[in-house]
Formats: structure tokens, C-alpha cells, sequence
């Protein structure tokens, strides 16, 4: 028994040398993966990369230096040789195919210092970022010198300190190197080529007053506002300049062409919804609302603990397909997007498992479509291997980019065999029976998957194959239409007329329903006539009108959302809550009745609460008149016309706003500059009122847990 207890103890620690010695495998280690739309919800995928090989020394080659020590970046050329700037051993590692060391560079001339970055061009030649030597180094394939890069002299003031930290050489022979908030060109002579893709300052209304009224003092000693930073940068086979950046209007991530111009998908441009300021404030601001069409975000802004984050993506590479993939350094997720920003897959996290990073700083991609991600605190590389499923959506991807729909189509129905759920399958058959010219096709594939912008693509071309087919009929029916809609608003205007003067000149007691609703209506077209009459009539107004105009808005509002065209909605059906919208629609206008009589009581005013409600009801005519029409218009209309849509819409808030400031003005018999006055004192007090009813809420909520909490302390120990 002691003989085998020792045969057994032999065999443990010759597993346990072995283990320490031998290069660690992770063959079939995964990584959960999963896409996010733009509602930041995680939607689980089959998984898209195995770790296949976690590299963490140098294998096959003798130094005293056997492992990385602080690697800060990699780069993988044409025949996937593997080169790790090994920062804390300041030096060059260089490996095969086969993850062998072949050699190792400590810098020509002089030994490297904190060396940051490096690029490889088609020869094999080498450019290293010496930041600490304060210089570009350019080394033939064996490690000798060929040029030195230094701060270039120019007339512009490029920065007192030259300390490269990543570049690229693009096929001009121009060096681009990450500097600040540019990229700095340097030609092969090593002259100053000029600043690009300088990152998006924005308009400050407030910095723009003091540029302009400041002294030459307060300018002197004034904080210049900078633009964001770049971070990283790669070199595509299109030809162009991907960077990350810490710039959060436009995007972090960026597809620069030749002149520096950001070509990629940006935050500002794609899925903004048609929403007055208002509304868009309450939504997105406060309440937090799913919104159809928002704006979407490269990465996420939340870690897997909810915490929130502002990504710092720092590293980007571009595979022969055009497959955008970064790594973010917060969360330790790996990212992959197509040409359009659409993200395909993300993967990783922070941890100590295989397919999970420390703190990693840089990834690249070869030739078979493997990922490799360096970890400054782990030293070492990760293989990620692509799976069959990612495969097949890299190879969709790449057959519509190359104009072969047909094979894109079967690709991505190969994908939802795999996955059902996968969304972007569905957007790109949608994309390819729109360039098969299959628009109805492509708008309900589209409509599966809320992708508004193909939907009106192929919305656009279908209406116009429609209207070319039809013309004539089109066309009659349309000017069928508009001569009765304005017959209608004539006869109406007559009838409205005739219904004022018979409330005006009393023939009847009281104002019945029937005639109220008319009233109102009416005051579209004479507004400061209908406000006077209600101020000298205020006895015989029919207090259940403003009544009814309160929910006939309502009414209006809940049918809009179900009626109005997809591509135009502002938000999803089944994200509608009726009491939201309600609290939306009125909270302006029946908080402003008690507002209005406050500002007015305390500065002479003469209107009561009643004659206020009903101008108030009045002020949502305009947007009951208006969207009742509109709901239906916009089933012709798309996202391409969104700009006419959303002055339509604009114009029922504006009615509202110019009805509530007639009516105090001719209510309180006001001067028109004492109106404005109390516009702003009635507006003061509505918020006041906002924030004790939202005061009132939260305080009853809290109550109403402590009394709940109290009756299950009771429950538990007397029950």
C-alpha cells in the first residue's frame, strides 16, 4: 500500500511539472456569445469562437526571458507571422504559424523604451513605436535599422514631445500615428503631412459667448476645450483607417477615408426617431423608455454587474471579409461588427477562465479568421478559433458585400436553421430580396426584426413601382381628396361660424355638447375671437366639453400608435402603456389650469379655473386635427420623409403652446410683453407642481413599502 501510495505521489507531481512546464490548451474552451440590439437586451447566440491555444511564453526559443511581461500590442501580417510588442521586456517577439518564437528584437541603434505599437507592411518590414526614445523605428525583416522617425518640423505646432504609441504605413508610404485627439501623417522623409480625422468638438452655445465677449486675458488663461482622443488604430484592405476613439457623440469607432472624413456608422445619423423635444426629453431622459428607432451604441454601456460604463476600446482589426472586431478594456468583451455597424457577435468578460480577460490591450485577426487577444496582466495570447455559425455569417456577410445576393440568401437561411433568433439573419435576407428587387419581400422579412431603415429602402421602391403602375388613378384620387378635404374645412368654417354667433348672441341658456365641441374646433380658425367669447360667456360654458376633448386626445394618441406606418413609429406596440401616453399628452395642459390660475390671481388677472379648462381643452384641438389625418398620411410616407412628417407633428405642440398664450393674454386682458411674463411664471409654477406630484409619488411609494414590510413582520411572527 506505501509502494503505490508513492507510485501515486511520483505520478501527481510529474502531472503537476508537466502541467507547469508545457504550453497550456484550452481545445474546445468556450466563450458565451450574444448580440445586443438597441435596446441594450442581450440575446444569446450559439457560440461563435473557441479558445483553441492560450500562448504564454516563448516556445521553441531559448531567453532568460521566457514569458511577456506587460505586452501593450500585436500585429499578425499577410503570412501570419504573430508579432507581440512585449513592453515590459522591451522588445520585439516575432512567431510563426505555428505560435513558434523565431526571433526577438530589442531595438536597433539603441535598446527599445516602453515601446507601445508596431506595424508590419507586405515586405515583412517592421515600424515600432519607441515611445519612451521618442521615435518611429522602420527595421528590415532581420531586425537591423533602416530609418528613424522623429518629431516632424513643421510651421503648424504639432506638440512639443513626440511619443508615438500606435501607427500604420498605408500603401503611399505615409506613417499615421495616434496623437491626442489626431492622427498625425508623416511622409517618408519624415516630414509633417498634416493632422487627420480630428474628432468632433460640437457647438457650445456657451463657449462660443465667451470667445466672443471675453477679454485677450480671460482667453489667455481660459481652458481650451479639446476634442476626444484616439486610441488605437488599423490598416484595411479597402484601404482605409479604422480607429477607436474616447469620442461619444459621433461613435467611438471609426472608418476614416482619405481625407480624414468618418465614413462608419455614427450615433447621430442612424435610428433617430420623429419626436418633438418634448417628448424626446420625457422618453429617453427620464422615463427610460424602449423607443422604436433609437439611436443605437458600438459595445454596451453597462457591464455584466449593471454597472455603468463608457467603453474604451482599445484595440481594433478588419479581417479579409471587412469583419470589424475591437476589444474593450472595462468589461474585457470582444465585439465584431459588419461594414454597416451592425454587431454580429460579443463574447468574453473579465474572469480568470479560459475565453476571459485581465486586462487586455490588443487583438488582431489572420488569415484563417482566427482572433488573437493579448492580456497586459495575464502576459499571454488567446486563440480564438471561429465556429461553423459565426462562419456562415462572415460568409453572408462577404456574398452580399461581393454582389452575390443569392448566396447571401442562403447563407443567412442557413443561420436561422442554426438560430431562429438571430436578428441580423433576418435583416440581411431582408437586404438581399431588396437588391433582388423583392420589395414586398424585403419589407415584411424587415418588419420581423424592427429594421426600419431597410424597410424604408424597400418601402421607397415599392411605392414608386406602385405609383408608376398606377399613375393616373393615383393621381385622381389624391386631387379627389385634397378638393374635399378643403370643400369640408369651407363648410365647416361656415357652420362653425354660424354655432359662434348663437353662443355670442345667447339664443341659446347654456352651450350644449354638440355645440361646445363645434366651439372648439371653431377656435382653430379665430382663436383670440373664441377666447373673448368665453371670457364675456364664462356662466353658460359646458363644463363636460373640456371633458370630452381630454379623451378624445387620448383616444387619438393610443390610435396613432397602432395606426401610424412602421418606419415612422416612435415607439413598439407592444411597449405601449396607456397610462404613460395618457400622463404624457395631459400632463402640459391640466397642469397648466392650476398654474395659470395661480400666476394670474397673483397679478391681476381676471380668469377663473373654469374659462382656464376650457381654453386648455382647446389647445389639444390642434393636435387632435392634425394627427387624426396624419396617422393615416403617414402609411404613404417613410423614414425618408420624415422631415416633412415631423413638422406636421411639430405643428400640434406649437398650436398648443400659441393657444395657451392667447389665452392669457386675452383672458386676463394682459398687454402682450406682461403676457410673456407670466408665460413664464405659469411654466415656473407647473414644474413646481411636476416635482411635488413626483414627490408625492415617491414618498407614497415609500410608504406604502413600509407599511407592507410592517404587515409581513407581523405575519411572520404572530401568524
Amino acid at each position: 500500500m506505501k509502494r503505490i501510495s508513492r507510485i501515486s505521489a511520483l505520478m501527481l507531481a510529474f502531472l503537476m511539472t508537466v502541467m507547469l512546464i508545457c504550453p497550456v490548451r484550452a481545445d474546445a474552451a468556450q466563450s458565451e456569445s450574444y448580440v445586443t440590439g438597441d435596446d441594450n437586451y442581450r440575446q444569446p447566440v450559439p457560440e461563435c469562437y473557441v479558445v483553441t491555444d492560450i500562448i504564454n511564453n516563448l516556445r521553441g526559443f531559448e531567453d532568460k526571458n521566457g514569458t511577456f511581461r506587460k505586452p501593450q500590442d500585436l500585429f499578425i501580417d499577410d503570412n501570419d507571422f504573430i508579432y507581440v510588442v512585449d513592453t515590459g521586456n522591451k522588445r520585439i517577439v516575432k512567431m510563426n504559424p505555428d505560435f513558434e518564437t523565431v526571433a526577438t528584437f530589442k531595438g536597433p541603434g539603441k535598446a527599445f523604451a516602453n515601446p507601445q505599437g508596431i506595424f508590419v507592411d507586405d515586405d515583412g518590414d517592421m515600424y515600432v513605436a519607441d515611445t519612451e526614445n521618442n521615435r518611429i523605428v522602420h527595421m528590415d525583416p532581420e531586425g537591423a535599422l533602416v530609418e528613424e522617425f522623429v518629431n516632424p518640423e513643421s510651421e503648424l505646432d504639432t506638440g512639443a514631445v513626440f511619443t508615438p504609441t500606435k501607427l500604420v504605413v498605408t500603401q503611399t508610404g505615409y506613417i499615421y500615428t495616434v496623437k491626442g485627439e489626431n492622427i498625425m501623417a508623416i511622409d517618408g522623409n519624415n516630414g509633417f503631412r498634416g493632422f487627420y480625422g480630428q474628432t468632433n468638438i460640437g457647438y457650445d452655445l456657451a463657449e462660443a459667448l465667451f470667445r466672443m465677449f471675453a477679454s485677450e486675458r480671460q482667453k489667455a488663461v481660459h481652458t481650451k476645450k479639446l476634442a476626444a482622443s484616439y486610441i488605437n488604430l488599423t490598416y484595411g484592405k479597402d484601404g482605409m483607417i479604422y480607429a477607436t476613439s474616447m469620442e461619444r457623440e459621433e461613435g467611438e469607432i471609426k472608418k476614416l477615408n482619405s481625407i480624414g472624413t468618418n465614413i462608419y456608422r455614427k450615433y447621430k445619423t442612424v435610428g433617430n426617431s420623429l419626436r418633438n423635444p418634448i417628448t424626446d426629453f420625457i422618453e429617453n431622459k427620464l422615463l427610460k423608455t424602449v423607443v422604436a428607432g433609437q439611436s443605437f451604441k458600438f459595445g454596451e454601456y453597462f457591464d455584466d454587474d449593471g454597472n455603468y460604463i463608457e467603453p474604451v476600446f482599445v484595440d481594433v482589426c478588419v479581417d479579409n471579409n471587412g469583419i470589424v472586431t475591437v476589444v474593450e478594456q472595462l468589461n474585457g468583451k470582444v465585439y465584431q461588427y459588419d461594414q454597416d455597424g451592425r454587431m454580429l457577435v460579443a463574447f468574453g468578460g473579465l474572469g480568470e477562465k479560459n475565453g476571459t480577460f485581465t486586462r487586455p490591450s490588443a487583438i488582431d485577426v489572420d488569415s484563417k479568421g482566427r482572433l488573437y487577444v493579448l492580456d497586459q496582466i495575464n502576459n499571454n495570447i488567446q486563440v480564438f478559433e471561429p465556429t461553423e455559425f459565426i462562419q456562415y455569417i462572415h460568409d453572408a456577410t462577404s456574398a452580399y458585400n461581393n454582389g452575390d445576393y443569392a448566396r447571401s440568401y442562403e447563407l443567412w437561411n442557413t443561420v436561422l436553421s442554426i438560430d431562429e433568433n438571430y436578428t441580423l439573419a433576418h435583416v440581411g435576407i431582408a437586404r438581399a430580396y431588396y437588391k433582388q428587387q423583392q420589395y414586398k419581400d424585403a419589407m415584411e422579412e424587415s418588419k420581423i426584426v424592427d429594421d426600419r431603415d431597410v424597410y424604408t429602402m424597400a418601402f421607397d421602391e415599392y411605392k414608386y413601382e406602385v405609383l408608376r403602375a398606377h399613375f393616373f388613378p393615383i393621381i385622381l384620387t389624391a386631387v379627389i381628396i385634397i378638393v374635399a378635404v378643403l370643400l369640408f374645412i369651407g363648410w365647416f368654417h361656415r357652420f362653425g361660424t354660424k354655432k359662434y354667433w348663437e353662443f355670442i348672441e345667447h339664443r341659446k341658456p347654456k352651450m350644449s355638447i354638440g355645440d361646445g365641441l363645434t366651439y372648439c374646433f371653431y377656435a382653430i380658425f379665430h382663436p383670440v375671437d373664441a377666447m373673448e367669447g368665453i371670457k364675456y360667456n364664462r356662466d353658460r360654458l359646458n363644463t363636460a366639453v373640456p371633458i370630452i376633448i381630454f379623451v378624445t386626445a387620448f383616444v387619438v394618441r393610443i390610435a396613432y400608435l397602432y395606426v401610424v406606418h412602421f418606419p415612422l413609429a416612435s415607439i413598439e406596440t407592444e411597449d405601449i402603456n396607456p397610462w404613460f401616453e395618457m400622463v404624457k399628452l395631459l400632463i402640459v395642459p391640466l397642469s397648466w389650469i392650476p398654474a395659470s390660475f395661480m400666476a394670474t390671481s397673483i397679478s391681476g388677472g381676471e380668469s377663473k379655473v373654469k374659462e382656464i379648462t376650457f381654453a386648455s381643452a382647446i389647445s389639444l384641438v390642434p393636435f387632435i386635427v392634425i394627427n387624426v389625418p396624419l396617422m393615416f398620411l403617414s402609411n404613404i410616407m417613410s423614414k425618408s420623409q420624415r422631415s416633412w412628417y415631423g413638422v406636421f407633428s411639430t405643428l400640434a405642440y406649437i398650436g398648443l403652446f400659441l393657444i395657451l398664450l392667447i389665452a392669457m393674454m386675452v383672458l386676463n386682458n394682459y398687454t402682450f410683453g406682461k403676457t410673456i411674463g407670466m408665460m413664464f411664471v405659469a411654466a415656473f409654477l407647473m414644474l413646481v407642481l411636476w416635482l411635488v406630484m413626483l414627490l408625492c409619488y415617491v414618498l407614497s411609494g415609500r410608504v406604502i413599502q413600509f407599511v407592507m414590510s410592517i404587515i409581513e413582520e407581523f405575519r411572520i411572527n404572530f401568524l
